[in-house]
């Protein structure tokens, strides 16, 4: 053999050793990462995937468009929302203006659970178009603040006269 063809050979060998190499340990921390997220996502009693560690809720809607209101129209509507937790929703209060009346759960809402607020908005008193916050106070603590959890979801409108 001639001392080139012993330098490819050699090259060869080398470059599939780095290849393998590379291979292990994508793998590795590729199932490093998919644990990560098992443990981190555990499933609840309800058969629901838990997305975040502590209490949490996910609205379909965080926003609610009425549309055209005319003066003085009450309108109906609802916020529906899932509890994608770790732990049981515990409402201390939900509040919004002086134009808006809610009815939120008494009960603990259980992880996986699905639930609402029921709102009615009164256009009595208002004079423009504008969009309202709803605030939700719940007993749990927030892991990430150390504080009572705490959401905002609004609803807007178009008044016309």
């Amino acid at each position: 053999m001639t001392n080139s063809s012993n330098i490819c050979i050699i090259l060869l060998k080398f470059m599939k050793s780095r290849f393998f190499l590379f291979v292990f340990f994508a793998a590795f921390f590729a199932s490093q990462s998919t644990q990560a997220q098992t443990i981190s996502t555990p499933k609840t009693s309800a058969g629901v995937t838990a997305k975040v560690k502590g209490p949490h809720m996910t609205f379909t809607k965080e926003l609610i468009d009425l549309g055209k209101v005319k003066h003085g129209e009450k309108r109906k509507f609802k916020f529906e929302f899932v509890n994608d937790g770790t732990e049981p929703l515990d409402f201390e209060i939900v509040s919004g203006c002086s134009c808006t009346t809610i009815d939120w759960p008494r009960n603990k809402v259980k992880v996986g659970e699905k639930a609402y607020l029921d709102v009615t908005f009164d256009s009595e008193e208002k004079e423009q178009s504008e969009t309202i916050d709803i605030d939700i106070y719940l007993r749990n603590i927030d892991p990430k603040n150390n504080r009572p959890f705490f959401k905002i979801v609004k609803y807007k409108f178009e008044l016309i006269k």
